[in-house]
């Protein structure tokens, strides 16, 4: 079988506050990480069932395996992850996805998008949506590296992501 890569590039941004009302409910994730050097994550709210990922390599193109698992493992893994979990909500916006984080991740906003290949044009971001920096190469805005904060650095993270940003 020939390996899976995803071409996927991330930014940190702001979104217009009426924007947000215009979106509807979106879609509720909850994802558990479990230890390792490769990402390993379950994640709950796919319409498919509980959906177990595995990445590898870091930047724009990575290694990706994942694969539907039946409810009661995914229950058990997510145990396994403890508190290295994370929860956000996502938009479907054309080819983009934004992602509004929630608990202590609370005003992190990202937006994706996942390419063909590693030097395809990115397009505009949506409107209402405005792109500050691109993470995608910083480690610290990886959703395994986000679960694996505390509570009161990840509230202290998101207060510094959009402080960086303003400051330069």
């Amino acid at each position: 079988m020939e390996p899976r890569y995803e071409i996927e590039r991330r930014y940190l941004v702001r979104v217009n506050p009426g924007l947000w009302s215009r979106l509807g409910t979106g879609h509720a994730y909850r994802q558990g990480y479990l230890r390792g050097r490769t990402s390993v994550r379950i994640r709950f709210g796919e319409p498919r069932g509980p959906v177990l990922t595995c990445k590898s390599g870091s930047g724009v193109k990575r290694r990706e395996v994942e694969t539907v698992v039946p409810g009661d493992v995914a229950e058990a893994l997510m145990e396994a992850a403890g508190k290295r979990v994370i929860e956000k909500t996502r938009w479907a916006l054309g080819p983009w996805e934004l992602d509004r984080f929630a608990g202590p991740l609370e005003g992190l906003t990202l937006l994706e998008i996942e390419l063909e290949a590693v030097d395809d044009p990115v397009p505009s971001p949506p409107d209402g949506v405005r792109i500050l920096r691109e993470v995608t190469e910083d480690k610290r805005f990886t959703s395994n590296h986000l679960a694996r904060m505390g509570k009161k650095e990840s509230k202290r993270f998101v207060i510094r992501a959009y402080e960086e940003v303003e400051a330069a």
